[in-house]
C-alpha cells in the first residue's frame, strides 16, 4: 500500500489501520535494501507520519520516538522538532520541550510558532521576564494579532498604555478586526477600564467578550455535554466486565471542583511532599476516554436511560494512557491528576481505583462565578454566561453533595481561604488524607519549575498569603436575578 492510500485512511480518521499499514510499508522500503538517500521522499513521510498517527492514538511515547528517526534524516525540520516539543511539553517533561524550542529558534530566529510556545512554557512555569520576552518578539511579527495583547496584558499590569488601548479600539472602529477575535478585542478593553476603576465600562466590554466568543468560538457540542448531558449520566451507568488485578497498585489522588476554586494552588502545594508521586496536571484522562468510547451512545441516549460501561476496556486505556506520563502500576505509584471534571465521574473512577482519594477546593460561591466570569477560560465552553455558569454549578452542588454521602471517606473538602491563610493544621490535615509526607515548606512550590496551564499560572507566582473575600463584592449585584433561581446563591 502506497503512502497516498494510508493517507486517504488517516482522512477517513481510521488510525489504527493506517498505523499498521504504515508499518509494513516501512518493512518493505527497508527489506527492499535500498538506500535512504535515495528514498528520502518516502523514510521522511513514512516516520513522520507514523508520529502523527501515533499521537491521534494518544500514543505519545512511539510518536516521539518515530519523530527522533524522522529527524535524524531531516536534521533540520523545524515542523518535526516542534512536534517534539510539543509532545513533550504535553507529557510535562518541560526542560526537554524548552531545549527543543530554543534549538527551533537557532535554526529559524522568527519561526512564530516556536517563539509562541516557548513563551506559552515560560509563563506556564512562572517565568515570566522571559516569556514577556517571547511573545514581544512574536508580536513584532504579527503586530496586529490580538491574542499577544491579551497574553502580555496579563503578564504585566503596565502593559495595557494608553497608545496600545488607542491601537486596539481603533481596530475595531475599522472593522479590522476578524470577528472569531473580537472577544480578545473587548477582553483587553475591559481590563484597561478594571485598572481605571471603569466599572460600568469594564462589564460593558467583559459582557460583549463573552458574548462574542459564546458566537464565533465556542464548541456547542461541548457546552451540551457538559450541561445538558453528563449531568444526568454521573450515576447512572452500568458496570460490566470488572477485572480488579489490572492498575491495582496504582494510588490516584483527583483535585476536582470548579474552575477558580483554588484548585491550581492544591495541587502545587501537595506538589512539595517528599513522597514520590507523579503530576499529570489537566490530563483530562478519563473524561477523554469515556468520550472518545462513549461519546456517541451519550449524545444518542434520553435523560434516563442506563449506559453500559466496560470497566476492563476503560481501564486498559488507562494503562495505556499512562505509559505517555513513564507511570507503571509496579510500584504503587501515587499519582496527582487535577482534571477538575471528574467529579462528573467519581463512581466511575472508584470502580476502577477502589483507593481512589478526591480532595475538593471551595470558595466563596459568589467569588468563585465572578472570578470564572471575570476570566476568558477558553476551554470551557459553559463559562461566557451568568446563565450558564449557575446551571453548571448547581449540577456541581447537587453531584457533589451526592456523593459526600455515598463516599463520605474518599472525598475530602478544602477552602482555598484556608490555604491562603497559610492555615498549617488544614495543609497538614490535607497531606494526611491524601497519604503524602508533609512539607513544612510547602509555600516553596512558588519556587519549583512546575507547569502550569490554566488562567492561575500568573496568580499562584504572586503573593497568595493574602485573603481579600471582598475581592468582587462590587461584582455582586450582577447575580441578583439569579437569587430567586438558585437557593444556595443567597447563602
Amino acid at each position: 500500500m502506497e503512502l497516498q492510500t494510508i493517507l486517504n485512511l488517516i482522512n477517513q480518521r481510521k488510525f489504527e489501520e493506517a498505523k499498521k499499514n504504515l508499518i509494513e510499508l516501512l518493512r518493505k522500503k527497508k527489506n527492499e535494501n535500498r538506500s535512504l538517500s535515495s528514498h528520502k521522499y518516502d523514510f521522511k513521510n513514512i516516520y513522520f507520519t507514523l508520529s502523527q498517527v501515533c499521537t491521534q492514538l494518544n500514543e505519545l511515547k512511539n510518536s516521539k520516538n518515530y519523530l527522533v528517526k524522522h529527524l535524524k534524516i531531516n536534521p533540520k525540520d523545524t515542523e518535526g522538532f516542534l512536534n517534539l516539543a510539543n509532545l513533550n511539553l504535553r507529557t510535562r517533561e518541560i526542560k526537554e520541550a524548552e531545549k527543543i524550542y530554543k534549538k527551533i529558534i537557532k535554526i529559524d530566529s522568527n519561526n512564530f510558532k516556536a517563539l509562541i510556545n516557548l513563551a506559552y512554557l515560560y509563563e506556564g512555569v512562572g517565568d515570566i521576564n522571559k516569556a514577556i520576552k517571547y511573545y514581544q518578539i512574536a508580536r513584532n511579527l504579527d503586530p496586529k494579532n490580538l491574542s499577544f495583547f491579551y497574553s502580555l496584558s496579563r503578564l504585566s499590569d503596565e502593559y495595557l498604555d494608553d497608545n496600545k488601548i488607542n491601537f486596539v479600539e481603533k481596530l475595531l472602529i475599522d472593522n479590522k478586526v476578524l470577528n472569531k477575535d473580537k472577544f480578545l478585542a473587548n477582553h483587553i478593553l475591559s481590563k484597561n477600564c478594571e485598572k481605571k476603576k471603569d466599572y460600568l465600562n469594564e462589564i460593558k466590554y467583559l459582557k460583549s467578550s463573552h458574548e462574542n466568543f459564546l458566537k464565533y468560538n465556542v464548541n456547542e457540542k461541548s457546552k451540551e455535554y457538559w450541561l445538558n448531558i453528563i449531568p444526568y449520566h454521573y450515576n447512572n451507568f452500568i458496570y460490566e466486565n470488572n477485572s480488579k488485578d489490572l492498575i491495582k497498585n496504582i494510588q490516584p489522588i483527583f483535585i476536582v471542583g470548579l474552575p477558580r476554586s483554588g484548585s491550581t494552588i492544591t495541587e502545587l502545594i501537595l506538589s512539595t511532599s517528599k513522597t514520590p508521586k507523579y503530576i499529570l496536571g489537566e490530563s483530562n484522562i478519563i473524561n477523554q476516554i469515556l468520550i472518545s468510547s462513549y461519546g456517541e451512545k451519550f449524545f444518542k441516549s434520553n435523560k434516563n436511560e442506563k449506559i453500559n460501561i466496560d470497566l476492563k476496556y476503560i481501564k486498559e486505556k488507562i494503562i495505556h494512557n499512562f505509559k505517555n506520563f513513564n507511570i507503571c502500576d509496579s510500584n504503587k505509584s501515587i499519582l496527582i491528576d487535577k482534571s477538575l471534571e471528574n467529579f462528573f465521574y467519581i463512581d466511575l473512577i472508584i470502580k476502577i481505583f477502589p483507593k481512589a482519594k478526591f480532595v475538593i477546593t471551595e470558595r466563596n460561591v459568589s467569588n468563585n462565578i465572578i472570578g470564572i466570569y471575570k476570566k476568558i477560560l477558553l476551554n470551557i465552553p459553559w463559562g461566557h454566561s451568568f446563565s450558564h455558569i449557575l446551571m453548571y454549578i448547581h449540577n456541581y452542588k447537587k453531584i457533589i453533595n451526592f456523593f459526600k454521602k455515598k463516599y463520605k471517606n474518599n472525598l475530602y473538602m478544602i477552602k482555598t481561604e484556608d490555604l491562603q491563610k497559610m492555615d498549617e493544621n488544614k495543609v497538614k490535615s490535607l497531606f494526611n488524607f491524601c497519604g503524602l509526607k508533609f512539607n513544612k515548606k510547602y509555600y516553596d512550590f512558588q519556587k519549583n519549575y512546575q507547569f502550569v496551564n490554566n488562567a492561575s499560572n500568573i496568580q499562584i507566582r504572586s503573593n497568595l498569603r493574602v485573603y481579600d473575600a471582598k475581592k468582587y463584592t462590587k461584582y455582586y449585584e450582577l447575580l441578583n436575578k439569579y437569587k430567586s433561581m438558585y437557593s444556595w446563591l443567597k447563602e
